[in-house]
């Protein structure tokens, strides 16, 4: 008996040091690029279990040298559309709207995803580890919800199926409800209202038996989780009148999280959006006046957010335009003015906390390994991860562009 309990520890050790990865010598910035100190980080089974100087390897670890380059969280982007959309101007490669349909609240855009996009190594190579798959609008003002997922290729990519609900109510989006934004918003608030009187007599819903509805009933039952407060709201508008009307009329459903994307005149209602704990979301990259609802457009918005004390994270929008964009972004926030530690706080620790993302975000005992070792400064262009992990697990850096240029240098060296 004592030699089978021996042997039965012996194995459960070695199970156990088999998924310990010992990351040693990474710089764990702190305030800025030029802060921090040389540490090694235990990883096992996903989660960072120890940091400190010179830790001691388990029998069997797996090792992974930082050669004192610096380490941070995972970046996690707040919306783009990576394995919904392949080439941008092909229609039939985009899955990420719906069209012919005035209500799409229940679209779930999950169903669509491609494991085995050519644009997830790209993320990847941006140090971008978990983002925000988002619906665009299509023929309606609600465009379904987004999900989470890890850059991944496999199985493994989809994290989770439904994290928010998306209505736009840009200048554009208002063609969607018959050109006015006040028809567009009343019509959002109007959704919302026959979601409640659904909740209320679902039972006659199904048998007919009461007054006719307007919505389908995936639709209703994704608004009523956006009312009651399972599912954060975001919405895509620019102007500061408009943002007042929206948290104005929003706020009428205690239980709503509302959550503003784009926001591109938030800074002028800052003290509003502080008070309402309304989070923002800012594609940095979109800072000219393009139109009548952007005239507000400042490239220090970040900045101004900071010192208002509203809460913000940045997304990409789109991986087509900038293969760095999300890091570009923060660099250039931090350019006008904000601190190189709040740019980082943006696209790691922030979105976390937005979407609820627990153990994610942050380097610290407890938390997921979605960790980033980079060649420089993450915040500039020239800089490019040397190692990224996701669950503790390494990620491949190969692109298609890397794997074509490799074919073809292969070929031209027959010649």
């Amino acid at each position: 008996m004592k030699r089978l309990l021996l042997v039965t520890t012996m194995l459960v050790m070695s199970n156990l040091s088999a998924n310990e990865l010992l990351i040693q010598n990474v710089r764990l910035l702190t305030t800025s690029f030029e802060s921090g100190v040389i540490v090694d980080l235990r990883v096992e089974d996903g989660i960072i279990t120890e940091i400190g100087a010179d830790l001691a390897p388990s029998p069997g670890a797996t090792f992974l040298d930082g050669e004192n380059q610096p380490v941070t969280a995972g970046f996690i982007d707040s919306g783009t559309t990576i394995g919904l959309a392949e080439v941008s101007g092909l229609g039939v490669s985009r899955d990420g709207e719906q069209v012919d349909d005035d209500m799409t609240a229940g679209f779930q855009v999950y169903l669509a995803l491609n494991e085995d996009s050519s644009l997830i190594p790209i993320a990847s190579n941006d140090g971008i580890t978990r983002g925000l798959i988002v619906p665009e609008a299509g023929d309606s003002n609600y465009a379904g919800q987004s999900a989470l997922v890890r850059f991944t290729r496999g199985a493994a990519f989809l994290q989770q199926q439904t994290v928010a609900q998306h209505l736009y109510l840009r200048e554009g989006d208002r063609r969607r409800a018959g050109g006015s934004r006040s028809s567009a918003l009343a019509a959002a608030l109007e959704a919302l209202e026959e979601s409640a009187r659904y909740d209320q007599q679902p039972r006659a819903f199904n048998t007919n038996k009461n007054r006719s509805f307007n919505l389908d009933e995936s639709d209703l039952v994704a608004l009523s989780a956006v009312r009651r407060g399972k599912v954060p709201l975001v919405v895509q508008v620019d102007r500061a009148a408009d943002i007042i009307k929206v948290v104005t009329a929003f706020g009428s459903y205690p239980a709503l999280r509302l959550v503003l994307a784009s926001a591109t005149e938030a800074w002028k209602v800052a003290p509003l959006l502080k008070a309402g704990n309304i989070p923002v979301l800012i594609n940095v990259m979109e800072n000219l006046p393009q139109n009548f609802d952007r005239l507000g457009a400042r490239l220090d918005q970040a900045t101004l957010l900071a010192e208002a004390g509203v809460r913000f994270a940045f997304f990409s929008g789109s991986p087509y335009s900038e293969t760095r964009s999300l890091s570009q972004a923060a660099g250039i926030a931090v350019a006008q003015g904000l601190s190189w530690q709040q740019a980082i706080t943006a696209i790691t620790a922030a979105p976390a906390e937005i979407w609820g993302l627990k153990g994610l975000g942050r380097i610290e005992v407890g938390a997921i390994a979605d960790l980033v070792i980079w060649n420089g400064d993450p915040l500039e262009v020239t800089s490019a991860p040397v190692a990224v992990l996701i669950d503790g697990a390494r990620v491949d850096l190969e692109t298609r562009q890397d794997a074509l240029a490799k074919r073809y240098v292969e070929l031209l060296n027959l010649k």
